[in-house]
């Protein structure tokens, strides 16, 4: 019984050994695997040595990928040439490519010096845990391929795609790299084209963006070119600052900016664009506007493009101030067209009596302030220094513009003239009273009472606006003259003063002796009217 155990210990402890061995045998056979397995990428060693074992098969995915989109034409025919080093020197940015389901399949090298994070740790991740929450929905919305509908579903559908993303960037204003946890949020333009690669087994669908940082002007480190100037603006985008250099590429001095919209020297059909990059910016933080016009001094207008930031307040954190960067892209076209006033030159001084008469131009909000003080200034034109007021009712002459429709007819001088020629005639006596008085075609009386009773009655007032008459009146009245009792128990048919040419019906004792009573008496004002 003693003997069997000291038998069984040698062979636990045995057994415990070969198992450790070959644990670390397939350890380390897996690892010659995954070492093999990165040597096959197109990465330096003295990368891929310090490569753990989920970046290679997140590398080694991706390289697959790459391999999916490029024909294998140009794969076989690679060589590198001595100019390829500065491509990536020569973009504003970085290249990233994505798959349908959000991975990036693919950046360029110079992403680090972009938004400080390598590019291994990139590739192979899924852009949704690097970029902002709010802009993953819109992400997701380009990435879907639009379907195409029609006779045409063999021609290429509208795969260019632009849009504005937010991504965690380690960089600081000096260079500097921060931690992850540190990491702030970086806008990037990113404009690129979306393809589906039918080729490919299974197709796959790739969006491939040039990444492209808005700078921040508050940390510009290079010179701005003289085709460019600097502005400063509220939050409803009002120049408060503006560079001097904006006279020798406009035209404007920066007192004729500072307090005006900039909405007032745009092109009109630029509008929306504008509008669009407007609302960008204030949800985003930066934008580049785009290609836009902006109107010239004196006519015309230029091509510009415009990258904005917005400043917050370091103590509240709110949005206080825009910053922009205004780039000049073309030489003055159109010169010799106006289109907006505030092209025009505005007066400093008050004009002489010897030029001609004018219209003084004031913001809207001092001609608010001044007719809130004096309302009885609504009356009449705003004068200039020195001109004598001018009736709001007396007519002036504008100018006509080429593109406004033809004036219509004008209104009537006087209101007879909308009258028909009988309520002209019976309207005579109001539109001219004296020429009634004067003129012996109206001489005799009983036709001007006739004229002056169809008058009064056209004016005259209803009996439920008149006040009840008095006991005394009531006495006075003519009963005679009043008109008949009609008994509403009885259907009383009124009849015409004309005689009938149909025998009437019979009656009924009561009605038949009150009609009598109705022929028998006296109608003065009916026979008079007749």
């Amino acid at each position: 019984m003693e003997t069997e155990p000291r038998g069984k210990g040698p062979s636990l402890e045995l057994r415990k050994v070969r198992s450790r061995d070959a644990a670390r045998s397939r350890r380390s056979q897996e690892t010659e695997v995954f070492y093999q397995l990165a040597r096959t990428l197109p990465l330096p060693r003295t990368v891929t040595s310090h490569l753990d074992k989920a970046a290679i098969i997140r590398l080694t995915l991706s390289y697959l990928r790459v391999q999916h989109l490029l024909p294998a034409e140009e794969l076989g025919a690679e060589s590198e040439e001595e100019t390829d080093g500065y491509f990536l020197r020569a973009l504003p940015g970085f290249v990233m490519v994505l798959s349908a389901e959000g991975d990036m399949v693919y950046l360029s090298e110079n992403v680090s010096q972009h938004i400080g994070v390598p590019q291994l740790d990139l590739v192979g991740q899924r852009v949704f845990d690097f970029i902002h929450p709010c802009d993953q929905e819109e992400l997701r919305d380009i990435l879907t391929p639009r379907q195409r509908v029609g006779k045409k579903q063999s021609q290429d559908v509208h795969t260019e795609r632009s849009f504005f993303l937010r991504m965690k960037s380690t960089l600081t204003s000096r260079g500097r790299t921060l931690s992850s946890k540190s990491a702030a949020w970086k806008v990037l333009l990113c404009s690129g084209h979306i393809h589906t690669y039918s080729s490919a087994e299974p197709p796959l669908t790739c969006l491939t963006v040039l990444c492209e940082p808005i700078p921040d002007p508050s940390h510009i480190d290079f010179p701005l070119d003289r085709s460019a100037f600097l502005s400063r603006h509220s939050m409803d985008l009002c120049f408060t600052q503006c560079d001097e250099r904006v006279t020798e590429l406009l035209g404007y001095s920066p007192e004729d900016l500072i307090g005006h919209s900039a909405y007032e020297y745009h092109h009109a059909l630029d509008t929306d664009h504008v509008t669009k990059s407007l609302q960008i910016l204030l949800s985003k933080g930066q934008v580049c506007t785009g290609h836009y016009r902006f109107l010239v001094k004196h006519g015309g207008f230029v091509w510009a493009e415009t990258q904005a930031t917005v400043l917050y307040n370091s103590k509240s954190t709110l949005p206080e101030a825009v910053v922009c960067i205004n780039f000049i892209l073309s030489g003055v076209q159109d010169s010799g067209v106006v289109f907006s006033v505030e092209q025009m030159e505005r007066p400093l001084t008050p004009k002489s009596k010897s030029e001609p008469d004018s219209v003084a131009m004031e913001t809207s909000a001092e001609l608010f302030l001044k007719l809130k003080e004096s309302p009885e200034e609504l009356t009449q034109l705003a004068p200039s220094a020195g001109d004598s007021v001018e009736p709001l009712t007396d007519s002036a002459e504008l100018k006509v513009f080429s593109f406004l429709p033809a004036r219509g007819p004008s209104p009537p001088a006087a209101p007879q003239d909308l009258c028909t020629p009988e309520l002209r005639q019976l309207l005579t006596p109001i539109f001219d009273p004296v020429a009634m008085e004067t003129s012996p075609s109206l001489a005799p009386s009983d036709s001007l009472s006739f004229d002056m009773d169809k008058v009064e009655k056209l004016f005259a007032v209803r009996k439920e606006d008149e006040a009840p008459p008095t006991t005394q009146e009531c006495e006075g009245l003519d009963l005679d003259m009043l008109a008949p009792y009609i008994s509403m128990d009885d259907d009383f048919q009124l009849a015409f003063l004309t005689p009938n040419l149909e025998p009437d019906p019979p009656r009924s004792g009561t009605a038949k002796k009150r009609a009598l009573d109705l022929d028998d008496c006296p109608l003065p004002k009916l026979s008079a009217l007749e």
